[in-house]
C-alpha cells in the first residue's frame, strides 16, 4: 500500500501542477484513507472472530465442567439417599448388618416392619398416608426413634429425593422429616386453608356418604392446628375474620400480609394500613401497574 509521500512523488514525476495537482492528491489521499479504513476494519474483524471464537470454547468447556459437577452431585445425593435409606432399614431391624457386609432379612421383622403399601408420588396423598402410618406405628408400640426410619422405607418418588436431602441428624428425627414432607407437598397452612375453600366432592361420593365431610373437617382441623390459633370461638372467628379480609384485598396487599405471618386480625390490619398509607392509596384500590 502506497504512502502519502509515495503519492506527493509520483505527483512530481507526472508533472501535475496546481489545481490538478491538488485534486489529484486529494483523490489519492482518499482512497489511501479508504484502503487503510478496509483494512483496519478486516484487521478488527478478524480479532473479533478470533476473540469470539475463544469465548465459545470457554463457554462450552464452562457448560461441560458445569454439567459434570451436576452430574457427580446428583450421583452423589443419589448415593446418599440409597445409604440413608439402608442405615433406615437396618435401624427399623427390616434388615441386619451382616459382618461379610450383606444384607438380610431379620428374624424379627415382621415386629418392625411397618406391613403397610408404599407411598406412591403423585397418587396418594400425603396427608393420609402419614396419619395412617402413625396410627400403625401408634398402635404397635413402636418407640418414636423408628418412626423417622421406618418411614423412610415406605417412601417414593419427591418423598424419597426429600428424604434424602435432608442431613444425617435430620433423618433421625420423624417431625423433621414429616416436616420437610408436608412444605415439600404444601401440605402448610395457608395449604390447608386453599384445600379446604376449594374442596370438591370426589368422583363416587355421595350425599349420604362422610367422606366428603370427614375431608373438609380434616382440612379445617389441619388449618387451625398449622396456624397454632386456641380452638376457641374468639380465637376462631379472628382467624376466619383474617382470613376472609386478606382474601378480599387487592392481591399485593393479600400477598404481603401473608408474608409477614400475622396472627391475629390486629396486627393484620395495622400492617395494612401501613402498606396503604405507604402508597397513598385506599383499602378499595387495585395496584398501579408499573410500566
Amino acid at each position: 500500500m502506497a504512502t502519502m509521500e509515495e503519492v506527493v512523488k509520483e505527483a512530481d514525476l507526472l508533472g501535475y501542477r496546481g489545481e490538478k495537482r491538488e485534486e489529484y492528491l486529494k483523490q489519492e489521499f482518499n482512497l489511501l484513507a479508504e484502503r487503510e479504513r478496509q483494512a483496519r476494519e478486516k484487521k478488527e474483524e478478524a480479532e473479533r472472530q478470533a476473540r469470539e471464537k475463544k469465548e465459545e470454547a470457554e463457554r462450552q468447556e464452562r457448560k461441560q465442567e458445569a454439567d459434570r459437577k451436576e452430574r457427580l452431585e446428583l450421583e452423589k445425593m443419589k448415593l446418599d439417599a440409597e445409604m440413608k435409606l439402608l442405615q433406615a432399614k437396618i435401624e427399623a431391624g427390616i434388615i441386619k448388618n451382616e459382618p461379610d457386609g450383606s444384607g438380610a432379612r431379620s428374624s424379627d421383622a415382621g415386629a418392625k416392619h411397618p406391613k403397610l403399601p408404599n407411598f406412591q408420588d403423585g397418587r396418594d396423598d400425603l396427608d393420609i398416608c402419614l396419619t395412617r402410618f402413625e396410627r400403625f406405628a401408634e398402635s404397635n408400640g413402636w418407640s418414636r426413634e423408628k418412626w423417622s426410619p421406618s418411614l423412610c422405607t415406605l417412601l417414593t418418588g419427591r418423598a424419597l429425593d426429600c428424604y434424602g436431602w435432608l442431613s444425617a441428624e435430620q433423618a433421625k428425627d420423624y417431625d423433621k422429616v414429616k416436616e420437610a414432607l408436608m412444605k415439600r407437598y404444601d401440605l402448610t397452612e395457608d395449604g390447608y386453608r386453599r384445600k379446604f375453600r376449594t374442596c370438591k366432592p370426589a368422583k363416587g361420593e355421595s350425599p349420604d356418604s362422610d367422606m366428603f365431610i370427614v375431608r373438609i373437617v380434616t382440612y379445617l382441623d389441619r388449618w387451625i392446628e398449622l396456624s397454632k390459633t386456641d380452638k376457641s370461638y374468639e380465637k376462631l372467628k379472628d382467624l376466619i375474620v383474617r382470613e376472609q379480609f386478606m382474601d378480599a384485598c387487592p392481591e399485593d396487599l393479600a400477598t404481603r400480609l401473608r408474608e409477614k405471618d400475622l396472627h391475629t386480625l390486629e396486627r393484620v390490619a395495622k400492617e395494612a394500613d401501613l402498606f396503604l398509607k405507604a402508597r397513598n392509596r385506599k383499602l378499595c384500590d387495585q395496584p398501579r401497574k408499573v410500566f
